[in-house]
């Protein structure tokens, strides 16, 4: 089977269990799932490959001003409804205007070209965007969230993000997330955690895990601020391949 299949194969999974909770805890009006941010097929092409991980999609994924009602048309405006349009859609994310660039490209960026990588086709290898809390947007944001529907979203999210890793097979996961949030990969960890100065109020962490019985996928960890990877200095996120 191919890659693609086994991105299809998830994506009606998702799908699926979205339409289970019918817009319940807290999930966004007229959203839908985002399993993943990027061109997958120039991800599989490129000579690394290379995801960033953060919790949850913004309720701005359906929305480009706060007084705009909720709707797949700003940032997806191919989702037609079929699977394919969705597959579509996610690989379209970060041509033209589409993206929420302002979060995207503050958060990891810098830290993308470090290994000579992009979102955005800037570099030779094109990087995903994942979540590994949940795949839906919510509003509140995940840290305000109730208990409960934290508790209900994330088991769910957490099991299709270890189902997506394993197909994309990543060589660099780069995570910037809440605290203890690295504990949740459930992926067999090879040695202990390195604690790495960056000159910042929370150390990198550098970690290595076997996705696949023939494969290590090195993970930089870092606790995140405002936005993912904020507290550290673009000067030193160049350093970053330095540390996998």
């Amino acid at each position: 089977m191919s890659k693609k299949q086994d991105l299809i194969n998830l994506i009606i999974q998702e799908l699926n269990q979205f339409k289970s909770l019918i817009y319940q805890y807290s999930i966004v009006p007229n959203s839908i799932p985002i399993v993943w941010f990027g061109d997958s097929e120039k991800y599989f092409a490129s000579s690394q490959r290379i995801i960033t991980v953060s919790l949850n999609p913004s309720d701005n994924e359906f929305r480009f001003k706060k007084t705009d009602p909720y709707s797949t048309k700003y940032r997806f405006p191919s989702y037609t409804g079929t699977i394919s349009s969705l597959y579509n859609s996610y690989n379209e994310y970060f041509s033209g205007n589409l993206s929420y660039g302002s979060w995207f490209k503050a958060s990891f960026e810098s830290v993308l070209e470090s290994f000579d990588a992009s979102h955005y086709n800037n570099g030779t290898n094109t990087a995903l965007h994942t979540d590994i809390g949940s795949p839906y947007a919510t509003n509140p944001t995940w840290s305000k969230l109730p208990q409960l529907h934290r508790q209900t979203l994330e088991p769910l999210g957490s099991g299709s993000w270890h189902k997506l890793i394993e197909i994309l097979e990543p060589d660099v996961i780069l995570f910037s997330a809440s605290d203890s949030f690295h504990q949740k990969i459930r992926f067999p960890q090879i040695g202990a955690w390195n604690q790495i100065n960056v000159k910042a109020k929370r150390p990198l962490l550098s970690g290595k895990f076997q996705i696949i019985n023939t494969k290590l996928t090195s993970v930089l960890f870092q606790v995140q601020g405002r936005k993912p990877f904020l507290q550290t200095t673009s000067e030193e996120k160049i350093k970053f391949k330095n540390y996998i």
